[in-house]
């Protein structure tokens, strides 16, 4: 695979008094990356893009694999490759939201009916409001149930009317749990469609556009969460699945498949931000999420762009949930979680699992992970030292051959690569 790695050890390095161990180290990193790239499942990964920061700055970065895969060529993965980087999306999602928090037409723990435009209640409990700290964080009492995007003719309120009843498979709410909202925490991403039509409601301007023009600009980050306003759609990298029949494309895939530009035109902002998947959909390359590990550790401001104040960032990191063996379940590797922000204390969640990223881990890194397409991801930041740990692997297996995590609730791929990355400064 050496053909399609880049190995971007600092220039730097090569002209001061580095240490033959340090050397060393960045060969056994890119000899296990390489591992985990041809044989890190029961079958080889398409492409692994991933970066270490250390104080802030680059100090490895890996990119092997390919983008896109024909009969005649693979283009190869770079730092510029955009991915669709699932659930780390909701981190960005939350940055434009608390802008307008800031700005005092939003407030966190106000009913979110008087934002969406339509009461927002779990019948179960008509009594307790749902708030917008709920909807981050995951113990609104909503579920995904049988999807949480609908397309542009639809409203996101159809998805919570009066015709849907307990028991059917479309119902998108908790029932007979006995758990209010704001005690239990279940994993849920239609509640971030529920934060995009606040959004666009609150702000007047199409989910997209609110995001392009106040966040992902601003930081002078390439990508989106429309593919069909993409200002480079040719970095585009296609998710695959890898099968035992071979590589399988499951979005992203040429020609880009997105709304039509019709459809969008005859969207009212306001009604159903599920439309660009405000919980999975953004597109973007590593060297956008190094800007933003970068904008987070800086508590708000980047390259003197100021976009959310210090308290603002605690307010997102600061877990508001933590599992305490009966107050919520998820599969993931989370066991406190913030305003869509995942802590990794170490803690067993509940899974029974310690929410480590590597043995013998002592920290408290900040981020999210995210799986979907094919396509496992991670954003993990220290803001004390400035360390981060940034990846993409695409290609996994189906999920039901995925290899499970040793010692942790993520992926064995993932302990792999944070292992790897770890291993850059001892």
């Amino acid at each position: 695979m050496k053909s399609w790695a880049a190995r971007s050890v600092l220039w730097a390095l090569a002209f001061s008094p580095v240490t033959a161990a340090m050397a060393d180290t960045q060969n056994h990193a890119d000899q296990a990356m390489d591992a985990v790239l041809t044989r890190g499942d029961i079958r080889p990964l398409a492409a692994v893009a991933a970066v270490r920061l250390h104080k802030g700055q680059i100090i490895y970065s890996y990119y092997g694999g390919f983008a896109k895969k024909t009969e005649a060529y693979a283009s190869p993965v770079n730092a510029d490759t955009l991915f669709r980087i699932a659930s780390v999306s909701k981190v960005v999602t939350t940055i434009g939201l608390m802008e307008l928090v800031e700005q005092g037409k939003i407030a966190l723990d106000h009913d979110a009916s008087d934002y969406v435009g339509f009461r927002l209640r779990n019948p179960d409990f008509p009594d307790s409001p749902i708030t917008l700290r709920m909807l981050l964080n995951h113990t609104s009492t909503i579920r995904d149930a049988d999807g949480y995007t609908i397309p542009p003719g639809q409203k996101i309120s159809d998805l919570f009317s009066d015709s849907r009843k307990p028991g059917q498979d479309n119902y998108h709410f908790a029932h007979g749990e006995g758990h209010k909202p704001g005690n239990w925490f279940q994993y849920c991403n239609l509640c971030y469609g529920v934060i995009g039509t606040i959004i666009e409601r609150v702000s007047g301007e199409r989910f997209d556009h609110y995001q392009q023009t106040h966040v992902l600009m601003p930081l002078a980050i390439d990508g989106g969460y429309n593919i069909t306003e993409l200002t480079h759609p040719e970095r585009l990298a296609t998710l695959y699945r890898h099968p035992a029949t071979g590589y399988e494309a499951e979005v992203d895939m040429d020609p880009s498949r997105g709304w039509s530009q019709e459809a969008l035109d005859t969207y009212t902002p306001g009604t159903n931000g599920t439309l660009f998947s405000p919980q999975g959909g953004l597109r973007i390359a590593l060297t956008g999420l190094v800007r933003l590990a970068r904008f987070m550790e800086q508590r708000g401001t980047l390259d003197g762009v100021h976009l959310l104040s210090p308290e603002s960032i605690r307010l997102m990191e600061t877990p508001t949930w933590h599992y305490d063996g009966h107050n919520g379940m998820c599969s993931y590797p989370i066991a406190s979680y913030g305003l869509s922000m995942i802590s990794l204390t170490g803690q067993k969640d509940s899974n029974g699992r310690p929410t480590v990223p590597w043995r013998g881990y002592r920290g408290d890194l900040k981020g999210h992970l995210g799986d979907a397409y094919g396509l496992h991801s991670g954003f993990w930041y220290d803001p004390g030292t400035g360390d981060a740990f940034l990846f993409a692997a695409d290609g996994y297996p189906e999920e039901e051959h995925i290899s499970p995590g040793v010692y942790s609730s993520f992926t064995r791929v993932e302990e792999k690569i944070f292992t790897a990355l770890a291993g850059i400064i001892r």
